[in-house]
């Protein structure tokens, strides 16, 4: 049986941070710290995928 995975938007940096409400530098910053994972694209350039924001936004409400 084939398991079809639920198409997903995928975020650049620049919608990441205006859905998080930060910087774009902040999210650069968290990626080089390696407190969160990007995929990437077929540019090599960091995405996320609309699970991976949901896990960011859980995340980002803990630490405060």
């Amino acid at each position: 049986m084939l398991v079809m995975e639920k198409e997903q938007k995928i975020y650049n940096i620049t919608e990441l941070a205006e859905q998080l409400k930060v910087t774009r530098q902040a999210i650069y910053k968290w990626i080089e710290k390696g407190w969160i994972k990007p995929k990437r694209d077929y540019k090599n350039y960091p995405v996320f995928t609309e699970d991976s924001v949901e896990e960011i936004i859980k995340w980002k409400n803990k630490i405060k």
